[in-house]
């Protein structure tokens, strides 16, 4: 298994959907999202990497985006949110130039919360995101203060013999 902290850094999320009612702030504490003015009808997305839903990952991304050797990726993360709120979790794969597989996960923030996430690649995935969909009214802060990748890369099995 090969782990790896990916760099906790604004320019790697992307907002989608109503774009005009997340802003995203970074400091020493996090990677802050705030929600302006919500309601149950907004489209509020925070996506792992950049590009539509539809695509992978542009080649900035790719490095930290690949499955490489793995056939098992964990994404583990630490967000908190000022009130409760709840959130659904796109996992999608990607082959080099379109999506090939998404599932969704839920989730409730209700202070500081741990999330962990598991995706099996599958035949022909280069590429993994994530999005968080925001359930949300009004007004809220979520801070997002860790995010690791851990490949789970499978042991190749030796062929066994026999000396006579």
């Amino acid at each position: 298994m090969t782990a790896r902290s990916l760099e906790l850094a604004s320019y790697q999320f992307f907002p989608q959907g109503n774009r005009e009612k997340i802003l995203l702030e970074e400091n020493a504490e996090g990677v802050w999202f705030d929600f302006q003015q919500a309601d149950p009808t907004d489209k509020l997305y925070i996506q792992l990497f950049d590009q539509g839903f539809q695509y992978p990952p542009s080649k900035l991304y790719r490095a930290d985006a690949a499955f490489e050797q793995a056939d098992v990726i964990t994404i583990t993360c630490e967000l908190e949110a000022n009130q409760s709120c709840d959130i659904q979790i796109f996992k999608m794969q990607y082959g080099q130039k379109k999506r090939m597989h998404s599932e969704t996960e839920w989730l409730t923030l209700d202070g500081p919360t741990t999330c962990s996430l598991q995706l099996k690649r599958i035949k022909g995935a280069d590429y993994f995101k994530i999005a968080f969909k925001f359930l949300l009214e009004g007004d809220m802060r979520v801070r997002l203060t860790a995010l690791h990748v851990n490949r789970l890369v499978p042991i190749k099995q030796e062929e066994s013999y026999h000396v006579i």
